[in-house]
């Protein structure tokens, strides 16, 4: 995708695109290896590393969680190197056009990999997290062509406080104010609302519970604003890092009333993603960029400069299936389903490399 990429003066940022190829990593890779270990052992801790891999049900959080937060954070760094260029040079027209394009390109391949023969997704209907990606994107790219640092600062927080108060103070029928138990929740009286009256198929595409992924592709914005600030690389670096500490300990307080929750999209849990994402930053950009330490992270740059290639390659071929053709015939027991997966990140890592030196990106 074309925004991914964050530039300035012709040097690109490949501290982004590193932690951009961790994140994605991470999803199509490195969850199956800890997935996998318990099948090895029933050791506690590879138990918890699993188990790190999963959504919580309700309440609470773990790794996975993180992903498509990350994402959508890296999304809003990359649109403050890459949206003046297009904003003041081309009048904003060609800005518009590619901004609608990469929405409405996202929502289509979401649903097509995410539907079914015959129907849409039977849980989430036309919703897909590449949904969920470009709804964020659009929003924040309106945001952040109609106002500058300081309107950016304050939706950023407005659509958090905004969303809290709601979730808050209005009340459910049968259940009050304040539930943020599954049924009883404002967000889920939507949802059934809008499958009531419009379709079961909507109730996600239109749930109050995207909007703060817009404060979420904001924060990275505001990120990408300090980075291109005239200070010292490690100066930028360490106020990434202290202000990501200082999200997430806001994050925790406000979990004392709005528990952390994914499904929710709690402003807790926005606070809490996006504090670690800016510490994931600073330390890459400090690493990467500033000390130029650049040769480990050559296999994350190699998935992060194509991320969504892996993301629809995952969908649509089995890497698994491939790997067990290399070790089906080894004698591996109980670390048979370890080798397998680790040959199985291996496979798609090969992959995006012949692709990255064929100079083949998937860009939307």
């Amino acid at each position: 995708m074309g925004i991914m990429g964050g530039t300035r003066n012709g040097e690109r940022l490949l501290s982004l695109d590193a932690l951009r190829g961790f994140d994605m990593l991470f999803l199509v890779g490195i969850t199956g290896i800890l997935r996998s270990l318990p099948e090895m052992s029933n050791n506690k801790l590879l138990i918890w590393l699993a188990n790190q891999t999963k959504h919580p049900e309700w309440h609470g959080f773990t790794a996975y969680d993180v992903i498509f937060p990350l994402f959508i954070f890296i999304v809003g760094v990359a649109i403050s190197f890459s949206f003046p260029h297009r904003k003041y040079n081309n009048g904003g027209k060609s800005l518009t056009k590619h901004v609608l394009f990469r929405t409405v390109t996202l929502s289509v391949l979401g649903v097509v990999l995410w539907q079914i023969p015959g129907g849409a997704h039977p849980t989430y209907g036309f919703y897909s997290v590449l949904y969920r990606i470009g709804f964020s994107y659009f929003f924040t790219s309106l945001i952040f062509v109609k106002t500058d640092i300081h309107g950016q600062i304050r939706w950023a927080f407005g659509i958090l406080i905004g969303y809290w108060i709601a979730m808050r103070f209005v009340p459910v029928p049968g259940f009050g104010m304040g539930n943020f138990t599954k049924e009883g929740n404002l967000a889920t009286y939507i949802h059934n609302c809008i499958a009531e009256v419009v379709s079961p198929d909507f109730s996600y595409v239109l749930s109050p519970t995207l909007l703060t992924s817009i404060s979420n592709a904001l924060m990275g914005v505001l990120a990408g604003h300090w980075l291109m600030a005239d200070k010292e690389g490690g100066r930028k670096a360490g106020m990434l890092v202290v202000a990501g500490v200082a999200a997430i300990l806001v994050g925790w307080l406000w979990h004392l009333d709005f528990p952390i929750n994914k499904k929710l999209a709690s402003p807790s849990f926005t606070l809490l993603t996006c504090g670690i994402s800016s510490i994931l930053l600073g330390f890459f950009y400090w690493i990467i960029d500033v000390k130029r330490y650049r040769r480990w992270a050559f296999p994350l740059i190699v998935v992060g400069v194509n991320p969504i290639t892996i993301y629809v390659a995952d969908f649509l071929i089995n890497f698994q299936i491939l790997a067990e053709v290399f070790v089906g015939e080894l004698e591996l027991r109980k670390a048979a389903p370890v080798v397998v997966e680790v040959v199985s990140a291996l496979i798609i890592w090969l992959f995006l490399y012949y692709l990255f030196r064929q100079k083949v990106f998937l860009k939307i």
